[in-house]
């Protein structure tokens, strides 16, 4: 293996020349085709093939799945005393959105903003000889608004005030769907029983109205940040990971092993989503292993067993695979939820065996994460590192491993 220095030093000198050559890296933008560039031009050096895979997808959506359910709850609320039905219709179309956008990641409004391009990197790997299974090592090289509330407050804060929005406008629904009902169907006592009932939950929700206003004008700034942990600490990993690759006797003996960057993960793992779209015949049996801020500062690495904190189980034999290449390289590693969500889900919700690798804190976050101190100079280097040891064991545990 070559020298811990090495490596580590070129994981930062790449790193470096990304944010200083290119920069921040929102989805779609001229930046992050460049980014994809340098990566394909990196990967092509030693891949037995490597492509950019272009795809659409709405960016304007990603804005808009947090400020039009705060402004739709405020509306329904405002108009609740006197047009209830248009209310509820406000606070239906707010916890929608929520639920299928923000939650589960699907693109219920994005037809209502542009088409723009974004594009995926792949480099594959073939064995020497017959392939007889795959391996899918992905990061992403977009980079995301900077959140204000995240930066003053902290992950956790940002946590709870989306909660807040949430569970606010389902509040909402439940109230005006059955103040709907009760105008219609009911005789006027029981509409006035109702209200009464409902007016201690109606104060409530209007206490929350200074913190959705606060959330709505606060929740993203016009600021895109560095991205030097959140992913570029990712990246760096399969971009020494191809380079390890092309060495004599590095090849797995059956395994094919495809590095995959993706765009647009930032706004809804819109990149990953089409890859999955466009290969998922070919990668049905494969075993993903995707690589998202592991170079944080004051971090352990922690394999992922479920997104969104329950929603979204990942796959149990996949977190089995790589606690067992971290045990035999003496790799110290945890196993637990993520609050937010990752590339593996767009691969688990197909029944592809997948899992993250990340590097959190205790608290299951990252100090820099979408901040303007996400840079180099924050980084844990030896974190990286720790990453791409345990990234070249699964490829060897896995290649000897029953495929079943």
């Amino acid at each position: 293996m070559e020298s811990k220095a090495r490596v580590i030093e070129s994981m930062r000198e790449h790193i470096q020349s990304i944010c200083d050559g290119i920069g921040p890296r929102l989805p779609c933008s001229e930046a992050e085709r460049r980014c994809a560039e340098y990566i394909r031009k990196e990967w092509e050096k030693h891949a037995d093939e490597t492509c950019l895979e272009t795809f659409t997808c709405h960016p304007g959506a990603y804005p808009a799945t947090f400020r039009w359910p705060i402004a739709l709850f405020l509306l329904s609320l405002g108009l609740y005393p006197f047009i209830p039905l248009l209310s509820f219709a406000c606070s239906a179309a707010s916890t929608l959105i929520l639920v299928f956008n923000l939650i589960l990641n699907r693109e219920l409004i994005d037809r209502a903003f542009p088409a723009k391009e974004s594009c995926n990197v792949v480099a594959q790997f073939d064995p020497p000889g017959p392939s007889d299974r795959r391996l899918i090592l992905s990061c992403h090289h977009d980079t995301n608004f900077a959140f204000p509330i995240v930066n003053r407050f902290g992950g956790a804060a940002f946590s709870k005030f989306m909660t807040v929005v949430v569970l606010s406008s389902a509040l909402m629904t439940v109230l005006t769907f059955l103040r709907v009902v009760f105008s219609i169907t009911g005789p006027e006592s029981l509409l006035n029983g109702f209200q009464k009932a409902a007016l201690p939950f109606l104060v409530l929700l209007a206490a929350t109205v200074p913190l959705q206003i606060y959330t709505f004008r606060r929740v993203l700034s016009r600021e895109a940040v560095p991205g030097a942990n959140d992913n570029l600490s990712g990246v760096a990993v399969c971009l020494l990971l191809a380079a390890h690759l092309s060495r004599a006797g590095a090849r797995p003996r059956r395994t094919s092993v495809w590095l995959v960057s993706f765009g647009c993960e930032e706004f809804g793992i819109r990149g990953s989503k089409r890859f999955v779209e466009r290969h998922r015949k070919e990668i049905q049996d494969a075993h993903v292993l995707n690589l998202d801020m592991v170079g944080g500062r004051g971090t352990r690495l922690r394999v992922i067993s479920r997104e969104q904190t329950i929603l979204f189980p990942l796959s149990a034999r996949m977190i089995r695979l790589v606690e067992e290449a971290a045990r035999k390289e003496g790799i110290p590693l945890e196993t637990g939820p993520l609050i937010a969500f990752t590339d593996a889900q767009a691969f688990a919700v197909k029944g592809i065996r997948a899992t993250s690798l990340m590097a959190l804190d205790e608290k299951g976050m990252v100090d820099t994460y979408h901040s303007m101190e996400d840079i180099p100079e924050h980084l844990d280097l030896d974190r990286i590192f720790d990453s791409y040891r345990l990234c070249r064991a699964v490829i060897e545990h896995i290649d000897s491993t029953d495929p079943t």
